[in-house]
């Protein structure tokens, strides 16, 4: 194999050899804890649930469990690669336990280790079966395969609540972010040979938690991390705007977007029944919502085509003050304030947001902040558009180490 020319977050070129020892798979990091927890099976790995009061032991980051992913189930160009459950918060910043995976290059790990990049996945569903860690989807697999065939380690978190107990916290930015911080912390007490830098590639729902990184992750990531940016497509901006103009009236919406309202709206309504939705549905809005509790986005956006967002409800959503606030408080994204580099990229065939809006907030952002690199695309058709936004952020990511 010849040797890498490039020079990804800092590493040295990578050199063939045999894998490094792989640490060994943490079973539990709570013993004499077993009287106060439920013990469940997620994905074949041992994980348990706080019955009352939280745990000793159960500060963000900490591993609870692991197991070793079977090869069939490794991207391309991995060597080997953990799924593992670790503590993270909640909305409510109670302690919860949370699912991911990490997979690393085949070879020799280079000195100073594998650098890491997080895949901030987009939306995937609010069911516990949708969790990348369980069930990626083809778009997760190639993601993993195109970083770990460049030299990286990969996270890929499954965020708190999803593949785990309770609700996700689907439409909360901030604690998306914090739960990407905890996967990373505990991901490097499970593999061996990563390195402390690491930067995150955000899509959809996870870009959001992506562009918030770049302005808290510094603070928030302790001295074992080193944070160097995030790249984020499809940036989903401006939600309360768009949950707050739905109503009777409301006609298209772009499928992906429709499903995204489908899936904020069933978690919201799920996990904070004093905002009170059902006031607001129609009989088909209850039983879509209960649909998008139960099946991942791909099915939910081929069963819900053809239908229309205004069938859904009785009476405009503007009208329920309570369900915006939720939403705005927890679905912000900024502006500015970055303390680390952040490309944002935008194709104008996204079929996952309002075009017009996340192109504004480009444009806004990019002039708010120096820090923001701002990239869109008019190519032929999305396949087209998602090459160009991997050959920049390829790019971008490679740059950090020259910060």
């Amino acid at each position: 194999m010849p040797k890498r020319t490039s020079n990804p977050i800092g590493s040295p070129n990578r050199e063939p050899g045999p894998p490094v020892r792989r640490r060994p798979a943490i079973r539990s990091t709570l013993p004499g804890l077993l009287s106060l927890l439920t013990a469940v099976a997620i994905g074949g790995a041992t994980q348990a649930v706080p019955a009352h009061a939280a745990p000793s032991g159960s500060a963000p980051g900490t591993v609870f469990a692991n197991r070793d992913l079977p090869a069939k189930s490794l991207a391309r160009g991995a060597g080997s690669g953990d799924a593992f459950t670790y503590w993270t918060t909640g909305t409510d910043r109670a302690p919860r336990l949370s699912t991911s995976i990490v997979q690393v290059p085949d070879g020799r790990a280079p000195k100073g280790g594998w650098p890491i990049v997080v895949w901030a996945h987009g939306s995937r569903g609010i069911a516990d079966q949708c969790a990348p860690s369980k069930q990626p989807t083809r778009a997760d697999r190639d993601e993993m395969g195109r970083w770990l065939d460049r030299g990286y380690a990969v996270v890929v978190p499954d965020y708190a609540g999803l593949g785990t107990k309770g609700t996700p916290e689907y439409f909360d930015t901030d604690t998306t972010a914090n739960n990407i911080v905890d996967a990373v912390r505990a991901s490097r007490d499970v593999a061996a040979g990563l390195a402390r830098r690491w930067a995150v590639i955000g899509e959809g729902q996870g870009a959001g938690a992506a562009i918030e990184l770049a302005r808290q992750a510094t603070r928030i990531q302790g001295p074992t991390l080193d944070y160097r940016g995030s790249a984020a497509s499809s940036i989903p901006v401006e939600f309360d705007t768009l949950i707050g103009s739905l109503g009777p009236s409301t006609t298209s919406m772009p499928n992906g977007v429709a499903a995204d309202v489908l899936f904020t709206l069933s978690a919201i309504r799920n996990a904070q029944p004093e905002v009170r939705l059902d006031p607001y549905l129609t009989e088909a809005g209850s039983h879509w919502l209960d649909r998008a509790a139960r099946v991942c986005a791909d099915d939910l956006t081929r069963e819900f085509a053809g239908q229309t967002l205004g069938s859904l409800f009785q009476t405009p959503l503007a009208e329920n003050s309570e369900l915006i606030g939720a939403v705005s408080r927890t679905h912000m994204i900024p502006i500015k304030g970055f303390t680390r580099p952040v490309m944002m990229t935008q194709s104008l065939f996204d079929q996952n947001v309002i075009v017009p809006l996340s192109l504004r907030y480009l444009n806004d952002a990019r002039a708010a902040d120096r820090r923001v690199t701002a990239r869109t695309y008019l190519a032929v058709n999305q396949q087209q558009s998602d090459v160009l936004s991997d050959n920049d952020i390829r790019w971008f990511v490679s740059r950090l180490a020259n910060r």
